[in-house]
């Protein structure tokens, strides 16, 4: 329920006696330059209670309260959340590594919003660049910049990508007629460009809003649902790409050497096994050249991985749907693009092996799956490399398709420089469909 605050009245006006002191109507030119020095205020006061608060923490002082933890103490004395509290102490005690940004803000010149971002990113090698965008950027503008770089950092990559997939949801309401949907970025995009072309699709009526327009879309997609043939298949060897998620990357990033991504960096290897890339040499903001839109796994290589695997290869699955190629050794470290280098795993298992931290290699016996922790997963899935891949002979492709085959390094090209900005293609299934597929 949204809440709305009448403007004052001209009699409340008038009687200027009941306004504070400090701040009475003027010019709004002065109001304007009184709000900006209370907000400096604000800002000096805010680095002030950080210093405090990270002396009050290392010398123990909650201790005497009996509270576990200074946040537990903040709770009590100060009356703010945990989540709050936390988050104020990551920062005090941030910005003792960064002097040139605690300095900013010790002068009012960086607010506190800004500096939350820049201490989730900064360091001793990269912290004059960042100060520098922030003093001439938008507290938005810094925020994502900053998310970028998380998400172009493997060491927090991985968490952010296994938190957004952990925290997917649909809640339902059924008093209300509410769905609530949260889903990781990447599949937003899908349900977001899904759903603004069947909005498209639909008979005119101007009597229906935006919103509404998307409930019918939904609506409509549900009916397809309903109606597809529960047993159908798309073809492994289709060609359609009706919806596309765009994600940018940094090239450097993708080989850990840092740099700037749309999402995590585990998300983006995971949609990199099997898609189309477009390779972007930039001079900062410039673009100074576009290649060709490449496959990363040719049609050719794709239909006999298909003919080979036939299934998930992930020890005790048998999903023979929504299946993706992945890359044993992925391209970005140097991978070729072949069948010896490539297993079909479904959606679920190729995500836990890019974000879930699972480990797969290849052996003269056949697959070695490994769990995070190391330990070896035994069972179907890790058969002879000979007897699963017997049936991709050449016998078993059409004449076009292994002629294909034959030219498929060509295909595929060189992996961009590391210069190079990469602007991924995810391809996904014909409409009524909300999955990836490969």
């Amino acid at each position: 329920m949204s809440h709305y605050t009448p403007l004052p009245s001209a009699e409340f006006l008038a009687n200027t006696d009941r306004l504070s002191p400090i701040v009475r109507l003027g010019p709004i030119d002065d109001l304007e330059s009184a709000l900006e020095s209370s907000w400096l205020d604000v800002s000096r006061a805010t680095h002030r209670f950080l210093s405090l608060l990270r002396e009050f923490d290392l010398r123990r002082g909650w201790q005497a309260y009996g509270c576990t933890d200074c946040a537990q103490w903040l709770d009590f004395k100060l009356k703010l959340s945990r989540t709050t509290a936390l988050e104020k102490l990551r920062v005090a005690k941030a910005l003792w590594f960064v002097p040139l940004i605690d300095a900013a803000f010790q002068s009012g010149e960086l607010s506190y919003s800004q500096v939350r971002a820049l201490t989730r990113v900064a360091d001793e090698t990269n912290e004059a660049d960042l100060l520098a965008y922030a003093r001439t950027s938008t507290a938005e503008q810094l925020e994502q910049c900053c998310k970028r770089l998380r998400h172009g950092d493997e060491r927090t990559a991985g968490q952010i990508a296994r938190r957004d997939h952990e925290a997917r949801s649909v809640a339902l309401y059924p008093h209300s007629g509410e769905i609530l949907v949260k889903l990781p970025a990447e599949a937003f995009a899908l349900v977001e460009q899904v759903l603004t072309q069947m909005v498209e699709t639909l008979p005119e009526d101007p009597a229906r809003g935006t919103a509404a327009a998307r409930a019918d879309a939904f609506m409509e997609l549900v009916a397809r649902g309903r109606a597809a043939d529960g047993g159908s298949t798309p073809a492994a060897d289709s060609t359609a790409a009706d919806y596309q998620v765009l994600v940018h990357v940094d090239a450097q990033a993708l080989s850990g050497a840092g740099g700037e991504a749309d999402l995590p960096l585990p998300t983006i290897r995971r949609l990199c096994c099997e898609g189309s890339l477009v390779p972007i040499l930039k001079d900062g903001q410039k673009v100074l050249d576009v290649g060709r839109k490449q496959r990363t796994v040719p049609l050719a290589i794709r239909r006999a991985l298909a003919a080979r695997d036939r299934s998930c290869r992930f020890p005790g699955c048998h999903h023979s749907r929504w299946l993706d190629a992945h890359h044993i050794r992925h391209w970005c470290d140097g991978g070729e693009t072949s069948l010896d280098n490539l297993i079909l795993l479904c959606s679920h298992h190729h995500r836990q092996m890019h974000e879930g931290g699972f480990r797969l290699r290849a052996t003269a016996e056949g697959y070695y799956f490994a769990r995070p922790d190391g330990r070896p997963i035994e069972g179907r899935g890790t058969e002879s490399s000979a007897e699963a891949r017997s049936v991709s002979s050449a016998e078993d492709l059409s004449a076009s398709s292994a002629e294909d085959l034959s030219s498929a390094s060509a295909e595929t090209g060189d992996v961009p420089s590391q210069r190079s900005r990469l602007q991924f293609a995810r391809r996904s299934v014909p409409a009524g469909r909300l999955q990836y597929r490969g």
